[in-house]
Order: C-alpha cells, then sequence, then structure tokens
C-alpha cells in the first residue's frame, strides 16, 4: 500500500516542480541601454546604422548599404566590443533577393567615429571568419561611420 502512494507522491512532486520552472524563456528581455545611429558616405554610396548596445559590451542592430546603381545590402547584426574594436556578424540580403548570407564586420571606434575595417576571411565549417594571422587594416575601410540623430525607422 505505501510504494503507490510514495509514487503518486514523486510524480506530484516532479509535476509541481516542472510548472514552476520557466524553461530558459526570459520573461523580461534586456532592453538595449542606449541606441546610437551613424551614416557614413563614400561617393555616391551610403551606410545608415542603427546600434543598440546592452551590457557587458554586447550590441546589436540594423545596417543597411545603398550602393550607385547597385543593389542595396541590408539586414542585421550581433557581436561585442572587445577594447576598442566592434565584431559583428552581419545577417543581410542583396535587394530583392530572398538569400541571405553571414559575414564577420569589423569596426574601430575612433573619435566618437566607427571605422570600417577590411580584412582577409575564410570559411570554416560554412561559416567565414576574419583570418587570425592577418590583422584587419582600418585605414584602408571605404565607410566611417558619424552619429547622428536617430529617425523612426532605418531605411
Amino acid at each position: 500500500m505505501k510504494n503507490p502512494i510514495l509514487v503518486c507522491i514523486a510524480l506530484a512532486s516532479t509535476v509541481l516542480y516542472s510548472c514552476s520552472q520557466d524553461n530558459g524563456i526570459d520573461k523580461n528581455p534586456e532592453q538595449p541601454k542606449a541606441t546610437t545611429c551613424y551614416m557614413a558616405v563614400d561617393g555616391r554610396d551610403t551606410a545608415k546604422m542603427e546600434l543598440k548596445s546592452f551590457t557587458k559590451g554586447k550590441v546589436s542592430g540594423n545596417l543597411v548599404i545603398n550602393y550607385y546603381k547597385k543593389d542595396d545590402n541590408h539586414g542585421e547584426f550581433e557581436g561585442a566590443f572587445k577594447g576598442d574594436t566592434l565584431f559583428v556578424i552581419y545577417t543581410f540580403k542583396i535587394g530583392k533577393n530572398a538569400v541571405g548570407y553571414k559575414n564577420p564586420l569589423a569596426f574601430l571606434k575612433k573619435d566618437n567615429k566607427l571605422i570600417m575595417g577590411i580584412g582577409k576571411m575564410e570559411g570554416v565549417l560554412g561559416r567565414i571568419y576574419f583570418r587570425k594571422d592577418i590583422p584587419i587594416d582600418f585605414a584602408q575601410g571605404r565607410f566611417t561611420y558619424a552619429p547622428v540623430t536617430c529617425k523612426k525607422e532605418l531605411k
């Protein structure tokens, strides 16, 4: 007689414990502590970025690069600052193409501006990375992003 009662108590305890768990769902997702907008111009090409900063140096945002007489790149990024350099993974599409791409980007923060760097890349297991043995060149970057007033929608 005691065994069925113990089994019922154990099952009830397990069910009650399981119901009290949040299963990894964040009920209060972290809100950005700051949002900064940037714009860069290189000849007839322009780029707009909305950067949301979170705690511990993490960032996310949107980036749109409008090329003169070419399709634009538009997408989102996530990453973090390592010292004065922002490293992100940019997930984007080109024009109206349904195919998406992912590339790493690096930005050097200097004088309140973000300078996009150029680096050698390599693919490993289907992902693209900056090569660790070759430094990223920030002097040759096309776009230097200066802070601008944020508008309602980035386009």
